[in-house]
């Protein structure tokens, strides 16, 4: 008889990871005294060391608990400079100088180069092991910044000129897209770009915090990461904005300026005359009414632009009717009834643009994804 064969499989347990990488011998923040011209502390003489560690555990005891960091396979370690806005990597020497070395079996890092003031040196570390039960393999990535502190003559100030506090903006002087640039000054000298950061935010009404996603807000143009935020005015109603401004190697020090963009109309006055009919006599057939607005610097030109303006007409009964919308309203005789005729008008405000929304809150879009955006008064219709 022939024997009959099965066969099985060995299952292994998930091993348990603990990965980090210990600093020694200093740390990824230096600092600069600028009247020695000196490094705390200088790596020259003290070099900065970045040990990894790799403890790992086996639940069924195949693999002893250890530090098996000698055993990873694809170790890396990249050195990016970032000065002047241009980013090159560094390499572990050069002809000027002896930068970092990297040792073969310990896999850890020691740092010769001081970070200059207005440097960044990002630090990236990369590296594989290979399960040896199941041939299976794992990979650890650690990053970290080295910068440099200026420890003395710093008097970092936030220049917002123009905008700080709320801004009114008249929809009849009409800004279109416009800036709002800050500047980061160090006494009377302004801090390079690319030595600085700026992050802007706006006022979330609704989480009652500032955001930085701006994804849905349409008065955005650009320039939420730069010192100067582009905006539209046709799309602001009431913004409040807000940077934050950082200046590199100085992270203890950052300033904030928060500034309210509104649409404001002032004061304004309006009426509606009769242009025709008036006076209404056997021959009459029509009445032109032309309605206008007005604020302190005259008659407003195009002022649907700004203004809902519902006009009205009664004559005989007194009721007011509607009779259209904008400057100008006709009435054909067959509107006219004994009595005197009246004129109405009910001007308001429109608001900025707002995405259209149906019942469930969700923007209206053409058949190409373009969101519609609609005007609307800002209070409601008198009755």
């Amino acid at each position: 008889m022939r024997i009959r064969k099965n066969q099985g499989r060995v299952v292994h347990a998930p091993l348990s990871f603990i990965f980090q990488i210990v600093e020694m011998g200093g740390s990824l923040l230096q600092k600069y005294d600028a009247s020695s011209l000196s490094f705390i502390p200088n790596r020259t003489l003290t070099p900065f060391v970045l040990k990894p560690q790799l403890i790992i555990s086996d639940p069924d005891g195949t693999i002893a608990t250890s530090d098996y960091v000698a055993q990873m396979v694809n170790v890396t370690w990249t050195l990016t400079l970032v000065s002047g806005g241009i980013c090159s990597v560094l390499p572990a020497a050069s002809e000027s100088e002896h930068n970092y070395t990297v040792d073969a079996v310990t896999k850890r890092l020691t740092l010769y180069r001081n970070t200059q003031p207005q440097e960044v040196v990002k630090i990236a570390f990369h590296g594989e092991y290979i399960d040896p039960r199941r041939n299976e393999v794992f990979k650890f990535d650690w990053e970290k910044d080295c910068v440099t502190e200026t420890q003395t003559d710093l008097n970092i100030t936030l220049d917002a000129g123009k905008w700080r506090g709320k801004v009114r903006l008249v929809p009849m002087r009409h800004w279109g897209q416009f800036g709002i640039p800050v500047q980061l000054r160090n006494g009377p000298d302004d801090i390079p770009d690319e030595r600085a950061s700026y992050q802007w935010q706006w006022w979330n009404t609704e989480t009652r915090a500032f955001s930085e996603d701006f994804s849905e807000q349409p008065w955005l143009v650009s320039g939420e990461q730069t010192k100067e935020i582009i905006v539209d005015q046709d799309y602001i109603q009431d913004v409040t904005l807000r940077v934050k401004a950082v200046a590199y190697g100085n992270a203890n020090t950052a300033k904030y300026f928060v500034t309210r963009l509104k649409r404001w109309y002032g004061q304004f006055d309006y009426d509606i005359e009769f242009l025709r009919g008036k006076y209404i006599f056997h021959d009459t057939t029509t009445v032109v009414l032309n309605a206008w607005v007005a604020n302190a610097k005259g008659i407003i030109s195009n002022p649907c632009r700004f203004f809902d303006m519902e006009l009205f007409f009664a004559s005989g009964n007194g009721e007011f009717e509607s009779v259209g919308y904008g400057e100008e309203a006709v009435i054909n005789k067959g509107g006219l009834q004994s009595g005197q005729p009246q004129a109405g008008i009910l001007c308001r405000e429109l608001s900025a643009y707002r995405a259209l929304c149906d019942d469930s809150g969700k923007p209206v879009t053409m058949d190409n994804g373009t969101v519609i955006f609609i005007q609307i008064p800002t209070k409601s219709r008198e009755v």
